[in-house]
């Protein structure tokens, strides 16, 4: 694969990830976020799951704390109020170099996480211009696989994660129900390489399809992507182009559950973007198995 600057940070190094969070107020009444996510899995355990904060200095309807976990079929989620230039709520605390804690109604533990394969860099051309409120300063965005491992008790149950995840940081100007009619993207890691790539429909009617392929030493673009979904809309198939190397062509091998991913405001009577995350094991067409989530997201337009 091509190595790039970003894919040779050391096994430590997060990056742009690991910034400290961005409280100033811009001169600017659109909405400004800094998001950070991460989605983790342990199949072996049957857990799955997702931190997600989402702050922001001048929009303090969308900002939030979530952390969601399944194990088995056991589901509990505890989403709190953040308050101003912070990403800690109540029950839940992120460093964005090591990981969160959490200690809420039916949910605690702890979860670090280390970098795996090389950082995915969504700026310049790769930038999602979709999800940016102003062509002239689009969003920073940033993606990488991850390592993670802690302790999780749901319900009085205690689990032991050993698995991976993915990582996800944003800020900038954004308004999803704003900018955004329908996407799709996955977050995917195999043996070999992972996998983030999302391909987006604006409201202004224009398609485009970003992405990274990575591994231990660097990342390759991707250049297309396809979805087949089945009679309910949700994941069967892809195929993902990538400008080195064959397309990847992946499909899911089992289902493991979905988490609604709120993104917007607490409360909105007009256009509002509804998603949720779905987590497969899938098998690649030559073989290899690998695990991970796939996000869909659509705004409802009716009111």
């Amino acid at each position: 694969m091509s190595g790039t600057a970003s894919g040779t940070a050391s096994d430590t190094d997060w990056g742009p990830l690991a910034q400290p969070l961005h409280a100033e107020v811009p001169d600017d009444p659109r909405p400004w976020r800094d998001n950070a996510f991460l989605c983790f899995w342990d199949p072996a355990g049957r857990v799955t799951g997702v931190m997600h904060v989402s702050a922001s200095p001048n929009a303090a309807g969308g900002r939030r704390a979530r952390v969601s976990v399944r194990v088995e079929n056991t589901t509990v989620e505890v989403v709190e109020s953040l308050g101003f230039a912070t990403w800690n709520s109540e029950s839940i605390t992120f460093d964005p170099q090591t990981g969160f804690t959490v200690d809420g109604p039916g949910l605690s533990g702890s979860l670090t996480f280390a970098p795996h394969h090389a950082l995915a860099v969504f700026l310049g051309e790769s930038a999602p211009k979709a999800f940016s409120l102003d062509a002239e300063h689009p969003l920073h965005h940033y993606q990488r696989s991850a390592r993670v491992t802690g302790t999780l008790t749901v319900h009085g149950r205690t689990v032991e994660v050993d698995g991976f995840g993915y990582r996800d940081r944003t800020w900038g100007f954004r308004e999803e129900s704003a900018s955004v009619q329908e996407y799709y993207g996955c977050m995917w890691v195999f043996p070999d390489v992972s996998v983030s790539a999302i391909r987006l429909l604006g409201q202004d009617g224009h398609t485009a399809t970003i992405g990274h392929v990575c591994d231990a030493n660097g990342t390759v673009p991707v250049t297309g992507m396809t979805i087949v979904r089945d009679a309910a809309g949700l994941f069967r198939s892809t195929r993902i182009d990538r400008k080195e190397g064959d397309p990847l062509e992946v499909s899911l091998v089992e289902r493991h559950g979905t988490f609604w991913c709120p993104m917007g405001l607490d409360e909105q009577a007009g256009p509002t973007l509804s998603a949720y995350d779905e987590w497969h094991s899938l098998r690649r067409a030559d073989g290899v198995e690998g695990f991970g989530l796939l996000e869909q997201g659509i705004t409802r337009q009716l009111h």
